[in-house]
């Protein structure tokens, strides 16, 4: 056994201070370099320009991720007013009307009321339906009550909310019937010909020699189907004017803002697709909105069909396959996949 001397102990103690002074200086100069130092210019830009990266990756999922909720919900709001198209049908034994009509003491028809004021009932709104004057327009005096009123179930998430415009207030919808693809339409886009050119839904009395169907429509005459067959459209944005792509147009361009036939309750809403609608590349719907097939849903647009479905479509779908999903009597075969 080894006896240290007095100089070994001597030795130990001072290598022990040693190694206590090079932690100590060890630590004061982290402490120095970490705590007492800030970032440099050119690192703070460095992390400005990553949270810039960051934060353009994230917004564009993050409005996509609202977008996909809104479409979704435009999809729920068609499909109960299938569910309110179906609930009349069970009641009454045949579709509703797009619109009802009178003969004017002039002797010519005129429009009175639209097919959305007749599903009120079905869709919760039974104390409106109660208000309305069926013997009077809907724009009459005695049926505003019933009339100047929003209901949510009739606007698309997607489409602005408030849309009041100056001092006259709006009521508007976002969805409508379309009844009749127009022959300027059908030569345009190079359809072949068809028994008939109507949708499910149709006036209750019209004198068009291109009517070669009529109101009432029983289910039975839906030869093509209800699952293969158009019911309601989305047109959407009204009374303010959308072209494609959501943008907005000119309001003091023809036509001028605001666009007519724009509330719930007004029978024009429903619409026909005339050649106007059909754009110079071919697409003949989401051009433009007024009185046409149109949505701000990005690239397409929502569809409601005759079984009460709802199904979203791309603005570049084939026309044929188009016109075989809006004529519900032409036997016409719709593509299998759609």
């Amino acid at each position: 056994m080894k006896i240290e001397t007095r100089r070994d102990v001597r030795w130990r103690r001072n290598d022990s201070f040693r190694s206590l002074n090079r932690f100590a200086g060890g630590a004061d100069a982290g402490c120095k370099r970490g705590c007492c130092g800030g970032f440099t210019l050119v690192e703070l830009l460095v992390v400005i320009a990553i949270v810039g990266v960051l934060l353009g990756l994230l917004l564009p999922a993050v409005q996509a991720a609202r977008e996909t909720v809104r479409k979704t919900t435009c999809v729920s709001h068609m499909r109960q007013i299938g569910l309110a198209i179906h609930s009349y049908l069970d009641v009454n034994g045949v579709f509703p009307p797009t619109k009802t009509t009178y003969v004017a003491s002039n002797g010519q028809r005129r429009d009175r009321h639209n097919v959305l004021t007749i599903l009120l009932p079905f869709v919760e709104e039974s104390a409106a339906y109660s208000a309305v004057d069926w013997t009077a327009t809907w724009s009459a005096a005695v049926n505003r009550e019933a009339t100047e009123k929003r209901i949510p179930v009739f606007l698309c998430p997607t489409a602005p909310g408030d849309r009041d415009f100056g001092t006259k207030k709006y009521y508007p919808t976002d969805y409508a019937s379309c009844y009749l693809i127009r022959r300027g339409v059908r030569n345009k886009l190079g359809l072949r010909e068809r028994s008939e050119w109507t949708s499910v839904l149709l006036p209750d009395f019209s004198n068009s020699s291109e009517f070669s169907r009529r109101a009432p429509v029983y289910p039975s005459a839906v030869v093509d189907g209800l699952s293969s067959s158009f019911l309601f459209f989305e047109a959407s944005g009204r009374p303010f004017k959308f072209l494609r792509g959501g943008r907005r147009g000119d309001p003091n361009e023809t036509p001028r803002e605001p666009l007519l036939n724009s509330d719930w309750a007004d029978p024009g809403s429903g619409f026909v697709m005339d050649a106007d609608v059909v754009a110079e590349d071919g697409r003949f719907f989401n051009n433009a909105n007024n009185n046409e097939i149109f949505s701000l849903h990005p690239g397409g647009a929502n569809f409601l069909y005759a079984d009460g479905s709802a199904r979203f479509h791309p603005d570049t779908i084939d026309a044929e396959t188009f016109a075989a999903l809006f004529t519900c009597a032409a036997s016409d075969v719709v593509p299998a996949g759609l």
